[in-house]
């Protein structure tokens, strides 16, 4: 794919996998968010307060400070899947990698009743694998509390565990870092952690301090989601000829001449099971996260090439999928679509949050960025290699994926096809964005943050239903813009492209990943009427 000049390449393995990014910016210094009935009568366990300088357990009600060398900042992690709550996870930037994690294990759930036993079972665990013991299991008094500890070293990472019992919890804290002095900063920081009675909460808050309710989402916080999921407030759309239309988002896409309609995606799912059955039936999505995207997510539209035979198999060199899904941006309040295409940091940021719930972004090898049609685009592209059941042979597929936030979600265009010679033609389809305003504002009160639908039971996309032939393109009131485009309009809400410059001539000169714009055309000739993607070229 040709991106401008100066668009952002992200490599997106590394974010994902290789080593520890800052996930999200230090709590702004923003006036605290008032104390609510529910929050002075004792909340649930997640429920604190950060800023770049401490932390607060409201909950377990206690306050330490942050040890400014070690460059704190909070990292967002998937859910746990052993019934434990994480309270806080910190990271440092390399070399250090500082780390502070505290998580509450409740008793009841718990193999080992008491803080003592548990740490005693974690040391042998760690002796057994093979570390220095700097120090043996030691009992410590902080702030009137009986802590037990323990401290080791393997390599250059060196950690102090502690825990104490609870309000019916096991309160563990683990104290990391690539580095002996910083990780002596890090203990004598906790060492001077204070419990606090109900009354005096106030006085341990100030102005820095935001609401943070851990790393993963808060039981509290996906209970109350489930209870009004937000997604069923957002209008599913409709189909019209070859095109999908829905004008609470304010946008509409040609779908592939020819192709089927169907329920949900094929490839992401597929990918999904067959990694469950080579990690001895584990999903890579936990409960809590799968919870969360079917109350926070939906799936627009799927289209496929080819409909599945009687046996629900699709002969693979057929094989074509375009998959469209929209997600309440309010389900992830620190999860933060950059509207800068320039800003590097913000979409790693971005990454390592969204693969929490979209573990197909570990295949994705490369990421690009840019403004088109008003809107900020990020192009992730890659290949998976999957099995089947019944099927000795792995299956190779190229993938994209296209986000952008709009009207207070993020929509998704996930592309699969054999090669990046099919997958072209999938990426080179316009998306259509509407100028005028949505039907209905986006409310901070209503869940979901955005547009309500516009009928009360909108019809739903079927997944028998096949797009007829399209006999006009939709009113074009609206920018048609490319899902990722080599050289995206410089105004949005209009019909008008700019001249390309000299070094975007260039640019597209040369071959890359797949292009949305078809050879010979530009973003002047591509507006309106477009010619549909053949059944031959489909095949080719």
């Amino acid at each position: 794919m040709r991106f401008p000049t100066k668009a952002l390449t992200v490599l997106v393995c590394i974010v994902l996998n290789g080593c520890l990014l800052l996930s999200a910016q230090a709590p702004s210094t923003t006036s605290a968010t008032p104390l609510s009935s529910e929050s002075q009568s004792g909340g649930y366990p997640e429920q604190g307060y950060l800023s770049a300088s401490y932390y607060l357990s409201q909950y377990f009600k206690l306050t330490f400070d942050l040890p400014p060398d070690a460059h704190l900042q909070p990292i967002p992690q998937s859910a746990a899947r052993d019934g434990s709550l994480q309270l806080l996870e910190l990271g440092g930037p390399p070399p250090v990698d500082a780390e502070i994690s505290i998580t509450a294990i409740p008793i009841a759930t718990g193999n080992n009743q008491d803080a003592k036993a548990f740490l005693r079972y974690a040391l042998d665990q760690e002796l057994f694998r093979g570390v220095e013991e700097l120090r043996g299991l030691t009992k410590a008094e902080l702030s009137g509390r009986q802590f037990y500890f323990f401290e080791t070293r393997r390599g250059v990472e060196q950690h102090m565990l502690l825990a104490t019992t609870l309000d019916g919890y096991i309160l563990r804290v683990v104290l990391a870092a690539h580095d002996d002095k910083i990780l002596k900063q890090l203990e004598s920081s906790f060492q001077r952690v204070v419990f606090f009675s109900p009354t005096e909460l106030r006085q341990h808050l100030d102005a820095t301090a935001q609401p943070y309710d851990g790393p993963a989402i808060s039981s509290h916080r996906l209970a109350s989601l489930q209870a009004d999921p937000p997604i069923s407030h957002l209008d599913p759309g409709k189909i019209d000829g070859d095109f999908y239309e829905n004008a609470a988002l304010g946008f509409s896409y040609r779908i592939p001449q020819g192709w089927t309609l169907e329920a949900e995606g094929a490839v992401q799912p597929a990918v999904e099971r067959d990694r469950a059955r080579q990690d001895f039936g584990r999903p890579a999505l936990g409960a809590t996260e799968r919870r969360l995207l079917e109350a926070c997510s939906r799936t627009l539209f799927s289209s496929w090439a080819k409909r599945p035979g009687t046996d629900g198999q699709i002969p693979y060199d057929d094989f074509g999928e375009v998959t469209v899904t929209a997600i309440s941006a309010a389900c992830f309040p620190g999860m933060k679509f950059p509207q800068d295409p320039n800003d590097r940091q913000g979409f790693k940021n971005f990454l390592l949050q969204f693969g929490l719930t979209h573990p197909i972004l570990t295949d994705m090898r490369d990421a690009k960025a840019f403004a088109a049609g008003g809107n900020t685009f990020l192009f992730l592209h890659g290949a998976v290699a999957f099995r089947i059941p019944d099927d000795e042979l792995s299956r190779r597929l190229s993938i994209a994926m296209a986000l952008t936030e709009r009207r207070g979600y993020l929509l998704t265009w996930f592309f699969a096809a054999p090669h990046d010679s099919e997958l072209q033609p999938l990426t080179d389809e316009r998306v259509v964005f509407d100028s005028a305003p949505p039907i209905k504002a986006a409310s901070a009160t209503e869940p979901g943050g955005g547009a309500a639908s516009s009928a009360a039971n909108p019809p739903p996309v079927t997944a028998t239903s096949t797009p007829a032939p399209a006999t006009s393109a939709p009113p074009q009131t609206a920018a048609a813009t490319p899902v990722a485009s080599a050289n995206p309009p410089a105004a949005s809400g209009t019909n008008s492209a700019a001249a390309l410059t000299a070094a975007d001539q260039q640019q597209t000169s040369s071959p890359a990943h797949p292009s949305l714009l078809r050879p010979g055309e530009t973003m002047e000739s591509q507006q309106g009427k477009g010619a549909r993607i053949s059944k031959q070229k489909q095949s080719d």
